[in-house]
């Protein structure tokens, strides 16, 4: 009779939270599986993931743009298109808009930008003297005065909002080169750089409304995805430069290796939510002991242990090893890694 009521309990805690969740999603009025390019849904399938490197070069004269692969179906399936540019030193990206939003990282260097907004008044200025040959004698010549809209510093690290059908430009006036990744048809305007030590563990989560992109930045990490029916579509390591796509619902989780690891997300939901699965904040965490138990056929101990036993820990865990090491098949087969215990 217990089991039974359990049983019960299970079904109908799935149905509310399945039905929560749909709500939600609906309530925003957007469907992570469109794609606006086409104008259309259709049926994605992401059965293997692949880490992508820019595919195609093409050279300017004060740089280079990178173009991922804007017809791979993961691509299509997120409606996004990732371009990566290098501007030199003293180089200057012209003036463009785009007909769809985006989002810049500074990868590296500093520089200035422009955004020019229709309607709004040029008012910042700036005053230089004009100076000028007459009878081979130099005569200073009256003061000009320069008018424009308000001019941005940009530096490693920063993220630019680049609004549908706004101008923009870019000027590197450092010393080095500028390396930006333009993310366009992405909304989300809470994408971060998100520094992890060496051996730490991200959290086990899902994106609950939307697709995301993993942009890697520094170090390497073991990255595990699994779909939403078991199955594990990627299983490698990701390196600095690489982008991995991850589909809405399917599970990921990151393991920093030694020399630490650093990347940035782009999500295709101005109202991105993810779920944890371990930590203080987790979906068990939030679930009775005696749930947790029957769902899983485990003792209520162990059910305790599973739900708290990462304490106050929230999303980026502390590494914990077990005395026995656990050879696993990744890219190479020869690389072995201490399992985490979560």
């Amino acid at each position: 009779m217990e089991t039974m009521a359990f049983s019960r309990f299970s079904i109908c805690f799935c149905v509310l939270l399945c039905h929560g969740s749909m709500a939600q999603i609906f309530s925003l009025g957007i469907n992570p599986w469109q794609n606006p390019r086409q104008g259309g849904s259709r049926e994605c399938r992401f059965d293997r993931l692949q880490a992508f490197e820019p595919l195609r070069k093409v050279r300017h004269e004060a740089g280079v743009t990178e173009y991922f692969d804007e017809k791979n179906e993961q691509f299509q399936c997120t409606g996004t298109l990732v371009i990566r540019r290098i501007i030199e030193p003293q180089g200057l990206l012209l003036p463009r808009y785009s007909n769809t939003p985006g989002l810049v990282y500074i990868i590296q260097g500093t520089g200035v930008l422009g955004l020019t907004f229709p309607g709004c008044p040029a008012t910042y200025q700036k005053q230089f003297r004009h100076f000028g040959l007459e009878g081979g004698s130099q005569r200073q010549g009256k003061k000009l005065r320069d008018e424009n809209q308000k001019i941005h510093q940009f530096r490693q690290g920063d993220v630019v909002a680049l609004p549908s059908g706004i101008p923009h430009w870019f000027y590197n006036e450092g010393d080095t080169p500028v390396v930006a990744l333009f993310v366009f048809d992405v909304n989300n305007n809470a994408n971060q750089l998100e520094p992890r030590q060496k051996n730490a563990i991200l959290s086990p989560f899902w994106n609950i409304n939307a697709h995301s992109l993993v942009y890697t930045i520094q170090g390497r990490a073991r990255v595990q995805v699994v779909s939403n029916h078991g199955k594990a579509v990627f299983n490698g390591v990701l390196r600095p430069g690489q982008l991995l796509i991850i589909p809405q619902n399917y599970v990921v989780m990151k393991k920093a290796e030694l020399e630490g690891f650093q990347f940035i997300a782009f999500k295709t939901n101005p109202n991105a939510m993810v779920n944890h699965i371990a930590g203080k904040n987790s979906v068990l965490r939030a679930m009775p002991v005696d749930v947790i138990a029957n769902a899983y056929r485990i003792s209520r101990q162990e059910a305790r242990s599973l739900k708290n036993n990462r304490g106050e820990e929230i999303g980026a865990f502390t590494p914990r090893y077990q005395q026995q090491k656990i050879h696993q098949e990744y890219s190479n087969p020869n690389e072995s890694e201490t399992q985490e215990v979560i």
